[in-house]
């Protein structure tokens, strides 16, 4: 690969979705939420009918269900009035996962009265799956969460994390029958309604993939925006099976725009990102984290308006072109298997990416922290850098690897 190559127009907006597709940032949280300074009262004027509302709703694949296209991701939601706000709004689909702290607790917090407003949705811990889980360590993490949830069903329960751990290779962790009888049983018990996946790893399109022909899963949940390419197919051959889409990661990395060029455009490059996820075909909503109520009513106004500008394509294309160096994308896996120290690159750059991009500092670096004592970050001083030979969008990776080991140790 030339390290000399360039984004052309072409290669960016092309012929449409195929040149650029793939499509998600589902954030997860700010910092505001992280120190507790979310806001506690709506917007002046939020009740009004001036106030935005959800104008789109789609098929949620094969389970009955019509949800807004824009939906709650609360990875650090800590105000259930938020939650209850976005009902108001017409959000009618909300994530959360056992793993992002407490979660599902505030959620519960608003049940049962508001239960049958929503489908809900969470997520099993990764490290529950492995190669000797059994049916009945499954059951009982799906009773903990529904009740710490407050309710009886849940309406989808998803494996986290599928593909995302390099040093288990051949599906070792998701090619257990146990965990597809545990998710029959839940199902004919009445304790989940529907099951499914969700990943933004190096080898998600291989595992997806393989749970599409292999399980009777009802939802995938990948990470995918703009920037992310090769994910298509994937996402073609689940609508094929009628098998639920949930766009996460959908923002790429226009959670926080550090670039100065951007400084006036901000909120603009951060709404067309959506905006051209909204466009794409195949996927039935987009998973947003949502920390403040203004956060609520920016996303919800993008509701139903895939349709972008002169002007939003332009800022599209040169935000793109800033990022493109920068940016590992969810589901690439070309540098595995070529770094000497065997270090999850990926995941230490989304680390860095949770750290810089969302302003949630205190995650990455707890993410970071949690790796094994050899992968350490500091070892790619001396490396002759094989990885970027290796990626495919010629990302200095050395070089971020290493300020990312500054930043989330500091």
């Amino acid at each position: 690969m030339k390290s000399d190559r360039k984004l052309s127009r072409r290669s960016f907006l092309g012929a449409g979705a195929a040149t650029i597709a793939g499509a998600g940032l589902g954030l997860s949280g700010t910092a505001r939420a992280l120190g507790g300074l979310q806001d506690t009262e709506p917007p002046e004027g939020a009740g009004s009918s001036d106030a935005p509302k959800i104008k789109k709703y789609r098929t949620l694949g094969g389970t009955g269900w019509k949800v807004s296209d824009i939906s709650f991701g609360n990875g650090m939601m800590q105000d259930p009035a938020l939650l209850e706000y976005a009902i108001e709004r017409g959000i009618n689909y909300v994530d959360t996962a056992r793993q992002y702290y407490d979660m599902e607790i505030v959620i519960g917090k608003i049940f049962p009265a508001k239960r049958d407003k929503i489908f809900l949705t969470t997520k099993l811990v990764p490290e529950l799956f492995t190669p000797d889980v059994t049916v009945e360590q499954l059951m009982k993490a799906i009773d903990e969460s529904l009740e710490r949830l407050n309710t009886d069903y849940i309406d989808c329960c998803l494996i986290h994390s599928i593909g995302e751990d390099p040093k288990k290779p051949n599906r070792t962790r998701i090619d257990n029958p146990n965990i597809y009888k545990a998710f029959e049983k839940a199902k004919s018990e009445g304790k989940i309604r529907f099951w499914g996946a969700s990943s933004h790893g190096p080898k998600m399109i291989e595992e997806f993939g393989w749970l599409l022909d292999n399980t009777g899963i009802d939802m995938i949940m990948p990470g995918m925006n703009f920037m992310t390419k090769g994910l298509e197919p994937m996402i073609a051959k689940a609508r094929s099976k009628n098998v639920a889409v949930v766009a996460m990661k959908t923002r790429s990395a226009a959670f926080k725009i550090i670039h100065k060029e951007y400084a006036s455009n901000n909120a603009l490059a951060k709404r067309v990102v959506l905006k051209w996820m909204l466009s794409q075909p195949n996927i039935d909503t987009l998973c947003i984290s949502m920390a403040t109520f203004e956060d609520i009513n920016e996303f919800v106004s993008l509701s139903g308006s895939p349709q972008m500008t002169p002007e939003e394509k332009e800022i599209l294309i040169g935000y793109g072109k800033t990022i493109d160096r920068e940016y590992c994308r969810p589901g690439c896996d070309g540098c595995l298997g070529s770094c000497p120290q065997n270090l999850p690159i990926p995941d230490i750059l989304r680390y860095r990416l949770y750290f810089e991009g969302y302003g949630r500092e205190k995650y990455g670096m707890g993410l970071y922290a949690r790796l094994p004592e050899h992968c350490n970050a500091q070892l790619c001083k001396s490396c002759p850098a094989p990885c970027e030979v290796a990626c495919p969008f010629n990302i200095k990776i050395r070089n971020r690897l290493v300020e990312a080991h500054s930043m989330l140790t500091a």
